[in-house]
């Protein structure tokens, strides 16, 4: 990561603002992929990708004590906005506001706890399952460690409501969010800890609908990671169950990551998705080698 700090004749000349001073980072990744998936099509097992992301993050504090940080990201498919957001900061809490939803905001962002590997393929199971802007609100801190906070998002054709609560203890955190819009009300439960080094994580999604066909259905994941001598073991699995009991698919993953160099590391990733339909589609049994470069 690049840092830049423009004094306020910079700021006098690029925006005519004057006494302040505005901190300015500039981050960049690019990974490199060969995938091997033998569940594939036969013609077609093998593929190679690469992935760039840049991101521009920019942080203020004004006399008063307000911080206010943007962050705009670049997708690497069309250009477009990717992870932007924006947070105005001070005794008062704190307001986020986020181009989609799930981008992650107070509340959406209570997910994916369990998510250690991060790498190659896995079911989906997020607690939103909602797009559009959103803007959310942390209130101030009343007890150490803890974070409540709600969350508005305005989609297209209806609008959610979320809220969210989380108490770090330092030795475990644990995480309750609930969001939902006039058809589904997705609610997780989340526990993270670390004993002897090695970092647990188990969440729990549930889809209730309150009006529609759409199945519900209840998500259980877990993971563990382990850092050592600039290697990272981790290990992800999960389950979905439709509301009558019925399995809906199954995931599991474990990768190993070595960090060859500050800002250069291999990962190679080794994953199975069983899709329950009986169609064998969706099954995954694949292996990811990646080159990461980050800046």
């Amino acid at each position: 990561m690049r840092k830049i700090l423009l004094a306020s004749t910079a700021l006098v000349a690029l925006t005519s603002v004057s006494a302040m001073a505005a901190d300015i980072s500039i981050s960049g990744s690019t990974n490199f992929t060969y995938l091997n998936d033998t569940a594939g099509s036969p013609t077609d097992e093998s593929s190679f990708g690469v992935e760039s992301d840049i991101a521009i993050s920019f942080s203020a504090t004004t006399d008063s004590g307000i911080s206010t940080t943007m962050t705009y990201g670049f997708d690497d498919a069309d250009g477009a906005a990717d992870d932007a957001n924006a947070t105005m900061s001070g005794d008062f809490g704190s307001i986020m506001i986020v181009n989609s939803a799930l981008d992650g905001n107070y509340v959406s962002g209570m997910d994916e706890t369990f998510d250690t590997v991060a790498e190659g393929s896995q079911e989906a199971t997020t607690l939103g399952g909602v797009a559009g802007d959103s803007i959310g609100y942390k209130f101030p801190t009343l007890v150490d460690g803890m974070m409540i906070a709600v969350q508005h998002a305005n989609e297209d054709g209806s609008e959610s409501f979320g809220y969210g609560v989380s108490y770090d203890a330092g030795m475990a955190k644990v995480s309750m969010a609930k969001i939902a819009n006039n058809t589904e009300e997705h609610s997780s439960v989340s526990l993270t800890t670390t004993v002897a080094g090695i970092s647990l994580a188990i969440e729990q999604n549930k889809t209730e609908v309150t009006e529609g066909t759409v199945d519900e259905d209840e998500t259980t994941a877990y993971g563990a990671s382990y850092a050592m001598d600039g290697i990272t073991l981790s290990y992800e699995a999960g389950s979905t169950k439709d509301e009558d009991g019925s399995s809906q698919g199954d995931y599991a993953q474990f990768a190993v990551k070595y960090a060859i160099a500050p800002g250069i590391a291999a990962v190679f990733t080794s994953s199975e998705v069983n899709d329950e339909d009986g169609s064998g589609a969706d099954d995954v049994e694949s292996t990811d080698l990646q080159l990461q470069l980050s800046f």
